[in-house]
């Protein structure tokens, strides 16, 4: 059995930014930054999308998709924004949605969302 294979992150942070372990890719967690990496300000909608653009960009270097997403842990500032942060979700999961679950946390710089995911990534592609 090998040992996982850890991606780099390009923060200033303790953290990897995926991890290969077998068939799986697991992504850290997204907040919403613009492209100096500071965090992007805005209403729930814009962060959402911000977030999960990224997470199809960081799929998108393995060779995944959105549909290859089989978990996601979301956290929401303030819980009152799940209708307007589930109505721009749901449209990035055409395929199929993954498992979820959602919380209300304190988020890292004041920031809205943040997402982590799993995605299904078979080695033997067979």
């Amino acid at each position: 059995m090998s040992l996982p294979i850890r991606y780099p992150s390009p923060l200033a942070a303790p953290l990897s930014k995926a991890v290969r372990a077998g068939d799986f890719l697991f992504l850290s967690g997204q907040t919403p930054k613009n492209a100096d990496l500071t965090p992007l300000r805005g209403d729930i909608q814009t962060q959402t999308r911000n977030v999960l653009d990224a997470i199809a960009a960081s799929l998108a270097e393995h060779g995944l998709g959105m549909e290859h997403v089989v978990r996601a842990t979301c956290w929401l500032s303030d819980i009152k924004h799940m209708k307007p942060f589930n109505e721009v979700y749901a449209t990035y999961f055409i395929e199929g949605l993954p498992v979820r679950s959602t919380v209300e946390a304190k988020l890292s710089q004041d920031v809205d969302v943040e997402i982590e995911v799993t995605a299904w990534s078979p080695l033997n592609k067979g």
